[in-house]
C-alpha cells in the first residue's frame, strides 16, 4: 500500500482542532512578545519599527499556522474564531483571564499582532500576499463576533 505524504499532510491541517491551534499559536506569541519584551536592544517597545524588527519578523509557528490557514479555505468559522481568540487575548487583555502566564504582559495591538501572524505565515501559505493575510486576519474577529 503506498501512502500519499501530501494528502495525508492535508487532512492533518485541515482536522486540527481549533483549541490545539489556537494552544499552540498562543505559546509561541506570547514567548516571541515576553522576550521582545526583555530584550535590551529595542529600548522603546511602542515604536513601530522596534515591533517590526524585535516582534513582528521573528518567525515562529509554521506548522501551527499551516493548520490555521488550512482553516481559512476549508472552514472559515473556525478560522475566525481562532482569530478572535488570539485577538481578545492578545490586544484586548483577556488573557490574563484564562492563565496567569498572561498576568501583567502589555497587550499587543491588534496590528502587530495580525502583522505577525501575517509575516511568520508567508513562507508557509505563498497562496496570499501578507497584505491579503492582514486584511483577512483583520476582517476575522469582526466576522466571527457577528455569526456568535
Amino acid at each position: 500500500m503506498n501512502l500519499n505524504k501530501g494528502l495525508l499532510s492535508d487532512m492533518t491541517q485541515t482536522n486540527a482542532p481549533r483549541g490545539v491551534i489556537v494552544s499552540a499559536l498562543r505559546w509561541e506569541i506570547l514567548n516571541d512578545w515576553l522576550q521582545y519584551q526583555h530584550d535590551d536592544k529595542f529600548e522603546d517597545k511602542s515604536a513601530e519599527m522596534s515591533y517590526w524588527w524585535g516582534f513582528v519578523k521573528k518567525d515562529t509557528g509554521f506548522e501551527s499556522l499551516k493548520c490555521l490557514w488550512a482553516k481559512h479555505e476549508r472552514n472559515y468559522p473556525m478560522f475566525a474564531e481562532a482569530v478572535w481568540l488570539l485577538h481578545r487575548e492578545f490586544s484586548e487583555g483577556a488573557g490574563a483571564e484564562h492563565h496567569p502566564l498572561f498576568a501583567n504582559v502589555p497587550p499587543i495591538p491588534a496590528e502587530v499582532l495580525f502583522q505577525k501572524i501575517a509575516s511568520c505565515s508567508a513562507p508557509v501559505h505563498r497562496s496570499l500576499t501578507q497584505e491579503q493575510m492582514v486584511a483577512i486576519l483583520r476582517k476575522a474577529p469582526q466576522d466571527y463576533s457577528a455569526m456568535a
